[in-house]
């Protein structure tokens, strides 16, 4: 079912719609070193076939975290 629901790749424009969501701004570059910096660890949870209960996506809430600690 995991996989029906979502893809263990991350891609740029996953990252950026994303951003775009949170309102959080992106530096052109920036979408692109996201994905290859959460993809790793996204392909082990698929792999391991690991769910996670969790309110909003991983990558969602990495954003809002950014923002919060961005000066």
């Amino acid at each position: 079912m995991a996989d029906e629901i979502s893809s263990d790749r991350v891609a740029c424009d996953r990252v950026r719609a994303n951003a775009r969501a949170a309102r959080v701004p992106l530096a052109p570059d920036d979408a692109g070193r996201i994905a290859r910096a959460v993809a790793s660890v996204a392909a082990r949870f698929a792999a391991a076939e690991i769910e996670l209960p969790l309110e909003t996506e991983p990558a969602s809430f990495l954003l809002v975290q950014r923002r919060e600690i961005s000066p």
